[in-house]
């Protein structure tokens, strides 16, 4: 496999980026830590039939990077890092996984991963065989991570509806005291977060309406959560007050963003917006947005906080994602920028002003070892 590294890293300011590869088992993957003056990095290993090596790349340099956004805007002390795991047919999931296990042992806590897309509970249990820098799947970890991710996300449709209340009565100015009856959400995918924010928004009183390719998890949320089913060829035009984004990023681009009927977006999938002029877009059609790196970091915050201070139970901290997006809105509406743009730059300038050098663990003799 050729990866036109390079090319690829050119204005990339990464602090490290590693090939895992073992041909003998399928196994390719790349490693990326983003920045860890704040502390150790953290992020999921993500699972996906990319088109080829490139593209799994920027997808790692881009979802690194991203977590440590996530990591300035909520106050961890951590940075950002990430896994993408090439799925290829002849690919032996187990030991792929097991594989990666050692690579995240090795590193000595530099880098603590988890859950992303196309890594669930059996393959977490197959990382942490290997590895114990890892969200374990079982009781012993920081708990359901995709529930906290949909809180988070919960917490910022709260803030989208009281910014949206100043322009319209018919959006709840308080959504956490008066509920959210008579808002219409529309959630793209019912995975751990997105079937999670459903029943949220269901038990709040929202209409949700649901797109999801696997008809089995759409007719269970029908069944259980009243959710409506919306064909995924027709997300795009189908008229709601939120969208929200729960399945892959990449959503928002020049083919989509014309078509969208909705007031506002916030979900928990990542880098959904494809170049960052497509804000300008959505600002010029009145479509509030809140940043991804924002909203959907619940599972950071739980697992950091599990992992760094032995704490399980986060959900204030969590909840504190909607203040922080008001916060957002109101000084994006004063400078006129876009909240995922302003977003960026805030995290950009935190980072930028962050002196010292990339954590490591201590060796031995730091310890007062041999």
């Amino acid at each position: 496999m050729s990866l036109p590294f390079l090319e690829a890293l050119d204005g990339a300011e990464h602090e490290q980026v590693q090939i895992l590869q073992e041909p003998d088992i399928g196994f390719y993957a790349l490693l990326a830590i983003h920045d860890t003056r704040k502390g150790p990095a953290f992020g999921g290993v993500r699972r996906l039939a990319y088109r080829n090596g490139a593209e799994a790349l920027r997808d790692v340099l881009l979802l690194s990077r991203a977590m440590t956004y996530k990591c300035l805007m909520a106050g961890v002390a951590g940075g950002g890092g990430k896994v993408v795991l090439l799925d290829l047919p002849d690919t032996d999931l187990q030991k792929a996984y097991q594989r990666i296990g050692h690579h995240v042992e090795n590193m000595g806590g530099r880098y603590y991963t988890g859950p992303d897309v196309g890594t669930g509970p059996r393959e977490l249990a197959w990382l942490s065989e290997t590895t114990g820098f890892v969200t374990r799947p079982d009781a012993t970890g920081p708990g359901d991570l995709g529930r906290a991710t949909a809180r988070g996300v919960f917490s910022g449709i709260h803030a989208l509806c009281r910014q949206l209340s100043k322009q319209d009565s018919k959006y709840p100015k308080d959504p956490v005291s008066t509920g959210l009856e008579g808002v219409k959400v529309l959630v793209q995918g019912l995975g751990e977060a997105g079937g999670e924010l459903a029943a949220m928004l269901t038990e709040a009183g929202a209409t949700v309406l649901a797109a999801e390719l696997k008809s089995d998890i759409l007719e269970w949320a029908v069944d259980q959560h009243g959710v409506e089913p919306v064909d995924p060829e027709e997300v795009y035009e189908t008229e709601c007050d939120i969208f929200a984004p729960c399945a892959l990023g990449g959503v928002l681009h020049d083919l989509t963003v014309g078509r969208l009927r909705c007031r506002a977006i916030g979900g928990s999938a990542n880098n959904i917006l494809t170049r960052p002029e497509i804000a300008h877009v959505l600002q010029d059609r009145s479509i509030l947005v809140a940043p991804d790196f924002v909203i959907n970091s619940g599972a950071l915050i739980q697992g950091a906080g599990f992992h760094l201070d032995g704490e399980r139970e986060q959900g204030e901290a969590i909840d504190r994602i909607g203040h922080e997006l008001v916060e957002l809105f109101e000084r994006s509406e004063i400078e006129g920028i876009p909240p995922p743009l302003l977003a960026e730059r805030i995290a950009q300038e935190r980072l930028e002003s962050e002196t010292g050098k990339p954590w490591f663990p201590k060796r031995d003799w730091e310890r007062g070892g041999v």
